[in-house]
């Protein structure tokens, strides 16, 4: 439980969460570089290979995909 008393959603993980390494799969196929991993929405959020920058913005551009995600722990 976290300190505000709500339940953890072990269905999200995120780059940050404490939960070690993963390995993300999307319809099968491993993913590289994500930033966030929905398994019930089948959500991924990801950085292009090589980095892409937005021209503008000066930021690294995400893309985000959608099919059936599935976690593994390394």
């Amino acid at each position: 439980m976290s300190l505000l008393g709500l339940r953890r959603a072990d269905h999200i993980h995120t780059v940050d969460d404490g939960r070690g390494r993963r390995r993300v799969l999307l319809d099968g196929q491993v993913v590289e570089k994500v930033v966030y991993a929905d398994t019930r929405k089948g959500v991924v959020r990801h950085y292009d290979t090589p980095v892409r920058v937005h021209k503008h913005g000066k930021r690294a551009i995400q893309r985000t995909k959608h099919g059936k995600v599935e976690v593994e722990f390394l």
